[in-house]
């Protein structure tokens, strides 16, 4: 979805938010090795990212799609480190220009900074503020 807006293309955005829904709505929890407070945070977490991608989907333009974006962001980042995700590094990146300079956060495979907030206007703005690796933990 990062791309999408990277792209600064609202359409696939929502596209892309749609297919996030199908996969949070049929995420299996059961490979998670957790004691069951665990789990229960992980799903407020997946409830979150659902409900905003619906959110996302629904809104009329690129910005307000770009605000439930960060809000995904924000409880990938949470789900992510609750359930120690271990396929690949993610990288937790920040601009703090976004929103009228309250800056906001999103999630990369790739340390390279590729600003989803700002597209082309400023696509590097930004920094790795943490990475997530849990690969053989």
């Amino acid at each position: 979805m990062k791309d999408a807006f990277v792209a600064s293309n609202d359409t696939m955005a929502a596209t892309r938010a749609k297919a996030l829904i199908a996969s949070a709505d049929h995420l299996n929890l059961k490979e998670v090795k957790a004691d069951s407070s665990i789990v229960e945070m992980a799903n407020q977490y997946i409830g979150s990212i659902s409900s905003e991608a619906k959110a996302l989907v629904a809104e009329p333009n690129l910005e307000a799609k770009r605000k439930a974006f960060q809000m995904i962001s924000d409880n990938m980042y949470d789900l992510v480190r609750t359930v120690h995700f271990d396929k690949e590094i993610v990288y937790h990146q920040y601009c703090p220009m976004a929103f009228n300079d309250a800056g906001a956060y999103w999630l990369s495979q790739s340390s390279d900074i590729k600003n989803p907030y700002f597209g082309k206007k400023m696509l590097t703005c930004g920094e790795v503020k943490d990475s997530i690796d849990f690969r053989g933990k």
